[in-house]
């Protein structure tokens, strides 16, 4: 019997796999004539996707921008449904699957002896995969990333009497790495705005990689030292504290690039609307003369020429002050100066912009949280959270009033909003990061309701919060890498 299996596609228009939970839970609501699954409901690092069954569309719910979805039936021999995947590595610790066509037939090479190196030039072009080194190489540039085989929940069919129902796993977020081309339009098209994530699992919006661009945030350490807080004194609680946010600010929040492709070898214009002097000076500020690193040549993550060659983008005149065509980043990364112009000149931010290798991010980004928000901090040394027992609990409180915001009405519903954080260094690290994206406004935007369907109300930005105290709650502890993930997030909205 077939079993199915939903992917999304992403803008290398390459389908990658939604994981078994959510794929059993979208094959459901088909099955019962479900027409809209917030995936929030499978899957909490989804909260801001939505899919449309009749249309075969998911939705990012915040910009309204839609991917494709499909259904792919595979048998019983294929290995989703033996619980394996393929997966190739990003860097560090970041993983990420084959889709169910490369993975079978690598599973048909390993299977085989592997004897010699597999090449998929319609479904994986320029990349040859090797399974007894377990190695995948760019054939263009020589760049080498580790592959590895590994167990996943198996795919199955759910039964002829099942139901969608609001299930949760917490699988890692499906940004992408960034050796891939970027999507980028012509010049009668609009420059997108790239983002600084995209799904946990969340497909959203990087060096010689399988699949698409430039948003994997990498994790912060956790040893790195605690600010000087009174709150962190052990025996006694310490007072709440309320923290003002930034007035205002003309940053919308950035989304998903528009997945218009730009062909290898096309020139495409970069002249638009001209950057801003404060981003001028920013990417001034940021970057040296361009100097290679290692033996062979770098490749710049937008145009992916070899970044001794020409960009595929023309000069701009916001950036011939730079007086070279090639620049290296303060976090050592290179990007051709028209292919930086071309990412970011249409951006609606003026005061920041974020690396496409390593998300570091340059300026100051800001957001559209409504000013009305009050945040409160207290610490309540009585209590204790699941897997920290030891420490006492931050409790983080978030208060918003309906409003008007540029013209526009918005609601705010469930509020106030408490968050629980451990009392350790690393809880309070994170705490001090949280204050300061909420400054910036950062924590909330105005979107759509992924629960209710409310249009137009305060709704979470991407950073995910434990809002439940209760052992094993979907949305409580334990949870060993959350404090770690959320460092991640905020350092992908620039706060670090």
């Amino acid at each position: 019997m077939s079993i199915v299996v939903w992917e999304w596609q992403n803008e290398l228009n390459i389908y990658l796999p939604y994981s078994a939970l959510v794929s059993e839970q979208l094959e459901a609501a088909r099955n019962n004539n479900v027409k809209v699954v917030p995936l929030g409901g499978i899957d909490p690092y989804l909260e801001t996707f939505e899919v449309n069954i009749p249309m075969m569309k998911q939705k990012t719910t915040y910009n309204g921008k839609t991917r494709e979805i499909r259904r792919v039936l595979i048998d019983s021999s294929h290995p989703f449904a033996r619980g394996v995947k393929w997966e190739w590595n990003f860097k560090h610790d970041h993983w990420f699957p084959y889709n169910t066509e490369v993975a079978k037939k690598i599973q048909e090479c390993a299977d085989g002896g592997g004897a010699a190196p597999l090449q998929l030039p319609t479904l994986l072009p320029g990349y040859s995969i090797d399974v007894r080194t377990m190695i995948q190489t760019n054939v263009n540039t020589g760049f080498q990333r580790k592959i590895r085989r590994a167990t996943c929940p198996p795919y199955h069919n759910p039964g002829p009497s099942s139901r969608p129902t609001p299930s949760v796993q917490q699988p890692p977020v499906p940004q992408q790495p960034a050796r891939q081309r970027v999507s980028m339009p012509t010049s009668s098209q609009r420059v997108p705005t790239f983002p600084a994530s995209q799904p946990a699992s969340q497909p959203a919006s990087q060096p010689a990689a399988a699949f698409p661009t430039a948003a994997q945030p990498r994790p912060l350490s956790s040893t790195q030292p605690a600010a000087a807080n009174p709150s962190r004194v052990r025996g006694r609680p310490a007072p709440a504290a309320t923290y003002p946010q930034a007035a205002s600010s003309n940053a919308s929040r950035p989304g998903p690039s528009s997945g218009n492709s730009s062909r290898a070898g096309a020139t495409s214009s970069s002249q638009g609307t001209p950057l801003s002097n404060t981003l001028q000076s920013i990417i001034r500020s940021s970057c040296t003369a361009y100097q290679q690193m290692g033996p062979t040549p770098d490749v710049c993550p937008v145009c992916q020429n070899n970044m001794t060659d020409p960009s595929d983008y023309t000069t701009h005149p916001s950036l011939t002050g730079l007086q070279q065509d090639r620049i290296t980043l303060k976090c050592n990364h290179h990007i051709h100066t028209q292919c930086l112009h071309a990412l970011i000149s249409q951006s609606s931010s003026s005061t920041s912009f974020s690396c496409l290798e390593c998300q570091r991010s340059y300026g100051v980004r800001s957001g559209d949280q409504p000013t009305s928000g009050k945040m409160a901090v207290k610490v309540d040394n009585s209590i204790s959270l699941a897997g920290y027992e030891q420490f006492g609990t931050i409790i983080v409180t978030y208060n918003f009033t309906s409003g008007t915001q540029n013209g526009v009405a918005y609601s705010a519903h469930g509020f106030p909003r408490t968050a629980y954080f451990p009392d350790s260094d690393e809880g309070n690290d994170v705490v001090d990061l949280i204050k300061v994206a909420f400054k910036r406004r950062l924590i909330f935007t105005i979107g759509d309701s992924v629960t209710t369907g409310a249009k137009n109300c305060v709704v979470w930005n991407d950073i995910h919060h434990k809002t439940s105290m209760r052992r094993g709650d979907t949305y409580g502890y334990p949870d060993p890498g959350y404090l770690a993930r959320v460092r991640a997030e905020l350092k992908s909205k620039g706060v670090e």
